[in-house]
């Protein structure tokens, strides 16, 4: 096993290992955005929604440009991103 020192790392640089379940089942993404069902969104879904960066999401809700639900971590309905969307467009000639 080879080791890696670096200036701003006092020990060695190892390996982790994961392990995945033996159930059978798919492995789930963290985030999923694909639920179609799904009224809330966690904002790196609202993000891609928007065509967005999750920073600007963050910027755009603390300004008061986009409405979100404040918890644990921030949700946004689908409606107020889809009235987001309807507010900014913009007819060029």
């Amino acid at each position: 096993m080879s080791t890696f020192f670096s200036r701003l790392h006092r020990g060695p640089i190892t390996s982790v290992s994961y392990t995945i379940p033996d159930d059978g089942a798919p492995a789930q993404p963290k985030d999923s955005c694909t639920d179609d069902a799904a009224r809330l969104m966690s904002t790196s879904c609202a993000a891609r929604y928007l065509g967005k960066s999750v920073w600007t999401i963050r910027r755009m809700v603390f300004a008061g440009e986009l409405r979100a639900i404040r918890g644990k971590h921030l949700k946004f309905d689908k409606r107020d991103l889809d009235l987001w969307i309807e507010a900014n467009k913009e007819q060029f000639k």
